[in-house]
C-alpha cells in the first residue's frame, strides 16, 4: 500500500482496524493494561481513536501535501475518530460495570 492511501486509510475508515491493532499489542507488551479499571481502558481506547486519524492526517499534510485545513483534513479525520469510538463502545456498553 503506498503511504498516501495509506494514511487516507487510517484518518478515515481504517482507525478501527489500526486501534485494535495497537491495543492489542498494548495488552502484550503493557501488563499493566490488564490490570485497568474498564473505565480506564476505554479511555485509553477514546485516545487512541482520536490520536490516530489526527496524526494520519497532520503526517498527510506534511508528507503527501493534503490541506491543512480544519473542514477538508481534520475535521473529518475527528468524525473518523469519533464514530471509530462509539461504535467500538456500543456493543460493550451495558457490560460495563463499575469498580
Amino acid at each position: 500500500m503506498e503511504w498516501q492511501k495509506f494514511l487516507e486509510y487510517a484518518a478515515g475508515p481504517g482507525v478501527a482496524a489500526i486501534v485494535g491493532l495497537v491495543l492489542s499489542e498494548l495488552v502484550v507488551y503493557l501488563p499493566g493494561f490488564n490490570a485497568l479499571a474498564s473505565q480506564w481502558k476505554r479511555v485509553v481506547f477514546f485516545g487512541l481513536c482520536l490520536a490516530v486519524p489526527v496524526l494520519a492526517s497532520v503526517l498527510g499534510v506534511v508528507t503527501a501535501g493534503w490541506p491543512g485545513t480544519w473542514v477538508a483534513t481534520y475535521w473529518p479525520a475527528l468524525v473518523a475518530g469519533g464514530v471509530a469510538f462509539g461504535s467500538g463502545t456500543l456493543a460493550h456498553t451495558r457490560k460495563l460495570k463499575a469498580t
